[in-house]
This record gives C-alpha cells, sequence and structure tokens, in this order.
C-alpha cells in the first residue's frame, strides 16, 4: 500500500471534503489489480462511473463509491453465462482473507436469495496500514469498497481492453496497474443514458455531461441506448421502454437532489444544475433523431419482438465495426 504520508497528499490536492471517498478511489485501483491477477477479468466488463473516472474521462472530476461491472460470459439473451455463485466462490477464493499489496481484504457472506438476484453486490471490506479486522468488522462501514455486478444483460459491443488513466501517484504503487476490459465508449455512454431515463439521479446526468466532453458516435450511442431499455427497464414503468422526449423534458433542477453529488465531485469542477442541464440537453439531443425501427421497439413495451430487437442488435455492431474499421 502507498505510504500513509503520501495518501494524505492525495487527500489534500483532491478537492473533496470526504476523505473516505479518496481512500475508496485509491483503494479500488488495488481492487482492480487483485481482481485481474486473480484472473476474474476473463469474463467481467467494468462500466460505470468508476470506468468513466479511471479509463474514458478527460477531466475526471467526480469520485465514485464502487465498482460496477457486467458479466460478459454470454453473448445472447438466452444464454446462461456465468452466475453470482460463480462469481462469489472465486471471490472468496482470491480476495476473501489475503492481503495482497499490504492490504487486506474481507468479502462479506451473502446468503442463497442474494445470490439469485439479477445484480449482485459484493461488500469488500479493506484493512490498511495498521489497521485489523477485529470482532464485529462486517458492522464497519468506513472501509466498503463494492463490488457490483450485473448478470441480466448481454454486452452489446465487443468489450475493449484499455489502460487506466495515470494518475500522479502511481508512480508510488507497488505494480503497473493491469489493462482493463471495459465496455466500449458508445456502448457505456448509452448505459449512462438508460439509467439517467430510468431514474431521477443526479450522478448520472454529472456522467452524461462527462461523457458527452468526448467524441463518440452519436447514432449508436441512441441504437445501444433503446437496446438496453428494451432488455431492462428497471424501475421504471412508463407506457413505453424509451421516449427521448421524456427523458429530455424532465432535464430540469428540480427533479434531482444534489448535494449527494456534489460531495463526490471536486471543487474546482463543479458546475451549477442548470448549467449542467442545459449542457446535457443540448448534447444529447440527437436522442430524438430515433428512427422508426427504434420507435417501435420502444413501444414493445412487453418485449414480443425479439426478432426486432435481435436485427437492431445485429446492425448496431456491423455499423461499430464499420467505424472502428
Amino acid at each position: 500500500m502507498i505510504p500513509e504520508s503520501i495518501l494524505g497528499r492525495i487527500i489534500q490536492s483532491s478537492g473533496i471534503e470526504d476523505e473516505r471517498i479518496v481512500r475508496l478511489d485509491i483503494l479500488s485501483v488495488y481492487l482492480l489489480q487483485a481482481l485481474s491477477e486473480a484472473g476474474m477479468f476473463k469474463h467481467m466488463c467494468f462500466k460505470g462511473g468508476n470506468s468513466l473516472r479511471k479509463i474514458f474521462a478527460r477531466r475526471p472530476s467526480r469520485f465514485s463509491l464502487d465498482l460496477d461491472f457486467v458479466d460478459a460470459s454470454y453473448e445472447q439473451l438466452t444464454d446462461t453465462g456465468l452466475t453470482a455463485s460463480d462469481y462469489y466462490l472465486e471471490l472468496l477464493e482470491h480476495i476473501d482473507e489475503r492481503t495482497i499489496y499490504d492490504i487486506n481484504w474481507r468479502v462479506i457472506s451473502l446468503s442463497d436469495p442474494e445470490l439469485a438476484a439479477g445484480s449482485v453486490r459484493f461488500d469488500i471490506h479493506y484493512f490498511v496500514y495498521d489497521d485489523k479486522p477485529e470482532q464485529g468488522w462486517q458492522s464497519r462501514a468506513d472501509n466498503v469498497l463494492a463490488f457490483e455486478c450485473s448478470l441480466r444483460r448481454p454486452v452489446l459491443l465487443p468489450k475493449e481492453i484499455r489502460e487506466l488513466r495515470t494518475e500522479s501517484w502511481f508512480k508510488h504503487l507497488e505494480f503497473t496497474p493491469a489493462p482493463i476490459p471495459v465496455l466500449r465508449l458508445e456502448e457505456a455512454a448509452a448505459e449512462k443514458v438508460r439509467a439517467a431515463f430510468q431514474r431521477n439521479n443526479a450522478r448520472d446526468i454529472y456522467d452524461l455531461y462527462q461523457y458527452g466532453q468526448l467524441v463518440f458516435d452519436s447514432a449508436l450511442v441512441r441504437r445501444a441506448a433503446v437496446l438496453k431499455c428494451w432488455q431492462d427497464r428497471g424501475l421504471y414503468n412508463g407506457a413505453t421502454n424509451f421516449d427521448p422526449v421524456e427523458f429530455l423534458a424532465k432535464l430540469t433542477p428540480a427533479n434531482y437532489v444534489w448535494d449527494g453529488l456534489k460531495d463526490q465531485v471536486a471543487i474546482h469542477a463543479w458546475i451549477k444544475p442548470a448549467e449542467l442541464l442545459a449542457n446535457v440537453s443540448q448534447r444529447y439531443s440527437f436522442l430524438s433523431e430515433i428512427t422508426e425501427p427504434e420507435k417501435e421497439l420502444c413501444q414493445d413495451r412487453w418485449q414480443k419482438k425479439q426478432n426486432l430487437h435481435d436485427q437492431l442488435w445485429a446492425e448496431l455492431r456491423d455499423a461499430s465495426q464499420a467505424i472502428k474499421n
């Protein structure tokens, strides 16, 4: 583990008041390395706010509190892929009660019902420096790094292997961070569009803003967002699977709680909510250019048009390959 004095400097220069958040950011690099060395990335794909911060964002401003992955061991909706129990057993074998780079990791036990869900969260406690697991360590909340893995949706586009963005403090690490399998940029942005449409969470908006600063193919993002909203409606109970007009219309400050987001964003990078939402609304206006086949899939409330879904998915893969070439 990097020296405690170095950790203190990183915290001081982060622009974040809550030092626990900065610790989580550093420990997540160590956990990513431990997972890589354990061979657990053979079937997982990195996604979410931490992948945005550590790989994609030009100016990584928001600190994320967990590591999000999607199971990439299957290709079609009908494929089985790995189970939550498979991942749990690997964590127990390779991470739990092991000391890796002077960090002792402990994995909270999960019940069978918890392992049967479409997404599973593994709470992993870390103990650094002179901190040791003592009786009742499971109830602590100040040293928990959450590892979440979604098992419900297929990866739409071939995953990419990306290097972590180099941070100034990487020179103090005991290792060179391994490359990570990650969602392609367009699919990662589409995943965030899906989340922002289905719920009102301010951090989704900030992440969309950061994705919007990158160069991506807007048609691929729109098509992937439509497919993802068809595959998984989350808690959204609207009449259609996705409605770009509804999405853009809800981008007003009153629809979001901003305090929690402010705690995660460096002071120098904070943007007033009205300005942030205006930027996102303009950047993602291309979602309104939805095609008729995409609109038809959006209106397939009960997922009866599997053939249309597969056709649009095939076209998405072909288009992405053509752009890549």
